[in-house]
């Protein structure tokens, strides 16, 4: 349920910053295109579900497609900056993945349902693996894990919404 909101906080804040998207009709699609701090993305957000929009739901599909420049993975989290911890121990239990190509599939627009298998991936350039035998499990669980798609989702959000209240207003024209 939290993460349901944490979605919908990201599309009313979409909408907050882009005016296009405020009066979306149930069948349109738009793209957005967006450079970030860490990354660059394509965002489509796809047609109203037809039965969402009987039982006003407003859910869409979300896709993102992109480019993080770099992120460090270790077994249990994926951050686009190392943690102390991480820097303490010499970045040993660490993987560092340069330019991250994501393709990221939100089929309910709902937060939750990130798609792992299928149409969602993962998949870096370039892999500096300081972890050893355990660094190539992590390479190879970050291409199809849900857990690791949901981080990188999450970190795709941030971004995005950073980079959108960084720049600067639409202008009118009167």
């Amino acid at each position: 349920m939290k993460r349901k909101r944490a979605h919908q906080k990201f599309l009313d804040q979409l909408k907050d910053a882009i005016a296009s998207l405020r009066h979306m009709r149930p069948g349109e699609v738009h793209v957005l295109s967006i450079d970030a701090n860490y990354g660059r993305y394509r965002i489509v957000i796809g047609p109203e579900d037809a039965l969402s929009s009987a039982k006003r739901e407003n859910k869409r599909p979300i896709e993102i497609n992109g480019e993080i420049h770099h992120i460090f993975v270790s077994p249990r989290t994926m951050r686009i900056h190392p943690s102390r911890r991480q820097v303490e121990h010499n970045m040993k239990d660490t993987v560092i993945m340069r330019d991250l190509s994501i393709h990221l599939v939100d089929p309910r627009g709902d937060g939750s349902h990130v798609e792992a298998k299928g149409n969602g991936e993962l998949k870096a350039r370039e892999c500096i693996n300081l972890a050893g035998e355990i660094g190539q499990k992590i390479i190879e669980k970050t291409s199809r894990d849900d857990h690791m798609m949901m981080a990188a989702y999450r970190i795709v959000q941030r971004d995005i919404l950073k980079a959108l209240k960084e720049r600067p207003p639409e202008k009118t024209e009167d």
